[in-house]
């Protein structure tokens, strides 16, 4: 296996890691998983533009704090090179509320790797249309999962 093959293995644990920290609504860890540079953003589910790590903190405090979710991957896509990976992601956002529908979501992750770890750059998230949304509510009910 090539000496890199570890490294990309570390940018998933960082992407499960961002998962823990949003269900249990840690906006410290949270913020600990972004890279240290004000040209950071986050572009979220509902539209708003977050840019900066103070508008990021900001944001996903009000967020989170309204509404509480866990994020359930149902398709995943990487892409890497040396120093980055995207993620792209067909999640589903399931409120705290066991009864509320889930939001469906397509979200893209682009990590970089920084001082020997994987941290998050950029974040844009977008409802997902009604019909893929649907096809993948399907799968999820019939218990096949994205991929089948």
């Amino acid at each position: 296996m090539p000496r890199f093959a570890h490294i990309f293995e570390a940018a998933a644990d960082t992407l499960n890691a961002w998962y823990q920290a949003v269900a249990e609504v840690n906006i410290d860890s949270l913020m600990g998983m972004w890279i240290d540079e004000e040209f950071v953003s986050y572009i979220c589910a509902d539209g708003s533009h977050l840019h900066g790590l103070d508008a990021i903190r900001t944001g996903l405090a009000a967020q989170l704090g309204a509404q509480p979710v866990s994020i359930e991957p149902l398709d995943v896509r990487v892409y890497d090179s040396l120093g980055t990976v995207v993620y792209a992601i067909a999640e589903a956002h399931r409120p705290a509320d066991p009864v509320a529908t889930p939001q469906m979501v397509f979200t893209t992750y682009v990590m970089v790797h920084e001082r020997g770890e994987w941290r998050m750059a950029h974040i844009h998230a977008s409802r997902m249309p009604d019909d893929a949304a649907s096809q993948f509510a399907a799968k999820m009910r019939h218990g096949q999962g994205a991929l089948h």
